[in-house]
């Protein structure tokens, strides 16, 4: 049977949400030995980050559904607290405009999580980060195969969740795009998922949700063609 995926999409967190969030960083930054002083200054940087009204869908309500996903599935996580730190860093930098997000925000992670953790630990979070680039795994273990099906598990859920994911997608575009050339890349990347052997690498996503992300998939294609 079929999980509900904790996942929504909202502009912005209200303040419930905020602190909801908050508290689990500093969790996390306590179970990792981070003094508290370098956890704020941290926390102060994602958060600014996140918060840029150019994100509409990238943004701090991403970072809580992906948390809420990690926590629903934590008894198949290896390396949780390195998970959960990936998650907080892997859209950390997102330009529109540019290729090499996936990279910079790897390059962050190691900058600022480099004088706490072991430089193995610090490797993990990155290959999970830059693994989100074209959505391939990079590492041999499960937590990776979870953690791109984490990051497109928007794919699969109902209609209007997936709805207000693309058209928060859109809305990220729009500022440098035209619909036209938006609608022509956009179409080519679901194209893309679509021709792939499978979308969900785990082995419950892939039973699960497969079939319910390529359906989704295909109607905003529908939709995109017919505008």
């Amino acid at each position: 049977m079929n999980i509900t995926l904790p996942i929504q999409v909202k502009p912005f967190l209200e303040e419930p949400e905020t602190s909801q969030i908050r508290a689990k960083w500093f969790d996390l930054a306590e179970k990792l030995n981070i003094p508290n002083e370098e956890a704020v200054s941290i926390y102060d940087r994602l958060y600014y980050e996140y918060s840029d009204w150019d994100r509409a869908y990238h943004n701090l309500s991403h970072i809580k559904s992906f948390l809420a996903l990690s926590d629903t599935y934590a008894q198949n996580i290896e390396r949780k607290n390195l998970f959960d730190l990936a998650i907080w860093f892997h859209d950390a930098v997102y330009n529109t405009k540019k290729k090499d997000n996936e990279l910079q925000s790897a390059q962050l992670a190691r900058e600022l999580l480099m004088p706490f953790l072991e430089v193995d630990e610090v490797k993990f979070i990155q290959q999970l980060i830059l693994s989100t680039e074209g959505h391939k795994p990079r590492l041999k273990h499960p937590d990776n195969l979870l953690f791109l099906d984490f990051d497109l598990a928007i794919l699969a859920t109902e209609w209007s969740t997936y709805s207000k994911y693309s058209d928060a997608i859109e809305q990220e575009y729009k500022k440098w795009y035209s619909f036209f050339l938006y609608g022509a890349g956009r179409r080519k990347v679901l194209k893309h998922f679509l021709e792939r052997e499978e979308i969900y690498f785990s082995e419950a996503f892939k039973a699960n949700y497969e079939d319910i992300a390529r359906a989704n998939l295909e109607r905003e294609i529908t939709i995109l063609s017919g505008k």
